[in-house]
């Protein structure tokens, strides 16, 4: 082992905490100096292990994030039959017994309350039934309900709907498409994972981190499998029981939300966004544009990566590497500091700034590098370097070098046409576009 990777090794070590202290003044400068002298072959081992395990820091985290998730959607699965539940722009609340739901939907608009009743149940006692849920949903001072229409006492005139609930094989089919999503995003937190780890030190081995970020992926894709085959089984055992046991159906009830209410939500974030322009020197019009695309300005948006709050941060990517960088703190972030506005801004922006100083730092347009930024905010700055590396490299300073060739226009379209993810080109064109209708705001 080359000397700059002790080091890097001992380095890293010295940024986790101890697990409790020596009474031996001189027992840390031993220990140092026997680590010194270890055989090649032991250190190249322990390096090894050291990245190993500073890389699975959070799988088990993951793991059984996932099993939560999938319990909980199991319950709802056996009494809806499509399983919702939220995602960044749609908030979704169960009550206890999950014979009720509220769903706010910011793209649509829209709010809807649901009850499940038995076949038989008359209009009159649906209508009544509908009613009591609203106005218990309504009465909740905090809800998303209650704050989507504008605090009043009672919902607009709306219309009810009636559907049976229904374990069809399309219901099916809906209810698999989000583990599909939910998994190929946590592959792409998985990649963050390892750019932050390398981009602690350019004396780390990117061929190790590489081949342990390849066997993480290929773990939470034979996972993704076997959630896939039980959530099979648990329609399988849906649709047997649904057979003998009585009819249940859904009445919705379905109303429009207020035209203006992006705006008047957008409007109570604008300081937020201005403050941590200033501070962290990144355009205030480029942090409207991302809550805007990432939680249409909730504050208690959650998707199922999970990422929470106004600018979608996930804790052990995002939030672990601005608390690392700015707040001096080795931890992921907790979900309820993530709720907080100014938290999740404050966040949000500092990481953008990680991103255009230190991982993109290389490409030197400031256009180019500021459209790089917010596709890496979506991907991760590897698969940016990806749409221009022939060889398929996640190097971005390789990557830079192709980069500083090209006009910024050459580089959106580059972009567009070489990101490995639909949904990052359709990011970048939505958050791009946004950026333009806030400065028009800002002049």
């Amino acid at each position: 082992m080359k000397l700059t990777r002790l080091a890097c090794y001992c380095a890293l070590l010295l940024s986790v905490p101890l697990s409790h202290a020596t009474n031996d003044p001189f027992a840390e400068l031993d220990a140092a100096v026997a680590e010194a002298n270890k055989p090649q072959s032991e250190l190249e081992a322990e390096y090894e292990a050291f990245v190993v395990e500073y890389m699975a820091e959070y799988q088990t985290w993951r793991s059984e994030y996932l099993k939560e998730f999938d319990e909980y959607r199991a319950q709802v699965i056996a009494k809806w039959g499509d399983g919702i539940v939220s995602q960044s722009h749609v908030n979704v609340a169960y009550s206890e017994d999950k014979e009720a739901r509220t769903i706010v939907d910011f793209e649509k608009n829209e709010a809807r309350v649901a009850l499940l009743v038995d076949s038989d149940t008359s209009p009159e006692q649906v209508k009544q039934q509908l009613e009591q849920a609203a106005s218990k949903a309504l009465a909740q001072g905090e809800s998303l309900l209650t704050e989507a229409v504008g605090a009043a006492k009672e919902l607009p005139v709306g219309e009810v709907v009636e559907a049976s609930v229904s374990f069809a094989k399309d219901v099916e089919v809906a209810a698999k498409k989000v583990i599909v999503e939910q998994s190929r995003a946590q592959l792409q937190e998985i990649d963050k994972e390892s750019e932050a780890l390398l981009n602690k030190s350019q004396e780390i081995s990117a061929d190790l981190v590489e081949s342990i970020t390849i066997k993480k992926k290929e773990q939470l894709i034979a996972q993704t499998k076997e959630r896939l085959e039980s959530l099979e089984k648990t329609y399988d055992e849906a649709r047997a029981k649904a057979s003998v046991l009585t009819k249940k159906k859904v009445v919705e009830y379905r109303i429009q939300l207020p035209a203006n209410g992006i705006g008047k939500r957008a409007a109570k974030f604008v300081d937020f966004a201005e403050k941590e322009s200033e501070r962290f020197q990144i355009p205030a019009a480029l942090v409207m544009a991302i809550m805007h695309s990432e939680s249409s300005f909730n504050p208690k948006a959650k998707s199922p990566i999970p990422a929470y709050g106004l600018m979608q941060i996930v804790p052990t990517t995002a939030g672990h590497d601005v608390n690392a960088r700015i707040r001096n703190i080795n931890a992921p972030m907790q979900p309820d500091e993530l709720y907080l506005a100014d938290v999740n801004v404050e966040t949000g922006a500092a990481y953008l700034n990680i991103l255009d100083k230190s991982y993109l730092k290389s490409i030197t347009d400031p256009q180019s590098r500021l459209y790089c930024t917010i596709a890496a905010y979506n991907t991760g700055a590897g698969n940016v370097a990806k749409a221009f590396n022939t060889d398929g490299s996640r190097n971005i300073r390789k990557a830079a070098k192709v980069i500083n060739t090209l006009s910024p226009d050459e580089v959106y379209q580059k972009l567009l046409q070489n990101l490995p993810y639909d949904e990052t080109k359709n990011y970048l064109k939505k958050v791009t576009s946004r950026i333009a209708l806030y400065e028009q705001h800002a002049s």
